[in-house]
């Protein structure tokens, strides 16, 4: 693998993908191969879904919503770079230090892991550690993510990484659970290999979160003969692809209300609340249901 080492960035060649690892922004900013780009903003984490008829009902959202904003601010408070076991600490990664790093033998490292820790805006602050490796014997790139469990803050709606995608795809396909799914919506979906033609339009008279799909394995995103593919690395993950982000929907009153389709969402989600519904729009979920934000929630995947 090629490595450059820039002022405010990490690029890395590695056959014919192009990762550009942005140090104040706290993510991979770009992914490109043979000059198709996949990625153009870094990733973030996503703690806020669209609320639902049910969370109206029960007053979730209300009781929650400092989540919202923590979905669209966040704070990059450190990161490092470890290149074949060396350890660079952010002092050695920007100008002028990062200048005796041009001749470096690191530079062809065959692996290299990109560590950024993200807090969130909201008191107490919650930390996130994201792990980005690269191996030259190994395919992809390996994102591992890490929610640290602060005790004082509201339940989550969801908790996980979302990445906005620079295009309006073609069709997606993934291998889990048929249809839409939340952890109390699993009855009746079925293990399998599922096709499905562009995104799916938000199918209720009211706009709120929908397209979940949990039990992941692998999910192959098609554009202009393009693929990118997500696998599980550990468990499987939990993903959505919309062609709006939560906040468009938030605002939205009926789907006519929502902005034309410009580019795709992807939610890749640790933990995900349920939507309820078991005996009214207006109760609360069952406790097996909610996201405790004073617990760990983790997940890895490769993006290849």
């Amino acid at each position: 693998m090629e490595i450059v080492f820039g002022d405010l960035s990490l690029g890395v060649l590695k056959g014919d993908t192009r990762y550009i690892f942005a140090y104040n922004l706290g993510g991979v900013e770009s992914i490109s191969r043979n000059g198709f780009e996949f990625l153009y903003r870094c990733p973030s984490p996503a703690f806020w879904r669209a609320t639902t008829d049910n969370d109206r009902g029960n007053g979730f959202s209300k009781r929650s919503c400092l989540w919202m904003g923590a979905d669209l601010f966040y704070n990059v408070e450190n990161f490092s770079v470890t290149a074949d076991g060396t350890l660079l600490r952010w002092d050695d990664l920007i100008a002028p230090m990062n200048n005796s790093l041009i001749d470096s033998p690191l530079r062809r490292a065959s692996k290299v892991s990109v560590r950024f820790l993200l807090s969130t805006c909201t008191q107490p602050q919650a930390e996130i550690t994201v792990t980005y490796t690269l191996e030259e014997d190994r395919e992809g790139l390996l994102v591992d993510y890490l929610y640290s469990g602060t005790e004082g803050l509201p339940e989550l709606p969801v908790c996980g990484m979302k990445f906005i995608l620079p295009f309006r795809l073609d069709s997606f396909e993934w291998d889990g659970l048929s249809g839409e799914t939340y952890p109390d919506r699993l009855y009746g979906a079925q293990e399998g290999h599922w096709v499905q033609e562009s995104v799916p339009v938000c199918p209720y008279a009211v706009a709120q979160d929908y397209g979940m799909h949990m039990g992941t394995h692998r999910l192959e995103i098609k554009v202009s003969g393009q693929s990118l593919v997500l696998c599980q690395e550990d468990e499987p993950f939990s993903f959505s692809l919309l062609p709006n982000s939560a906040q468009e929907l938030e605002m939205a009153w009926h789907p006519a209300d929502l902005p034309l389709y410009r580019r795709t969402y992807l939610t890749v989600a640790a933990a995900l609340r349920g939507v309820g519904g078991i005996d009214s729009w207006g109760s609360d979920v069952s406790d097996c249901c909610h996201i405790d934000p004073a617990q760990d929630h983790h997940m890895s995947f490769r993006i290849i």
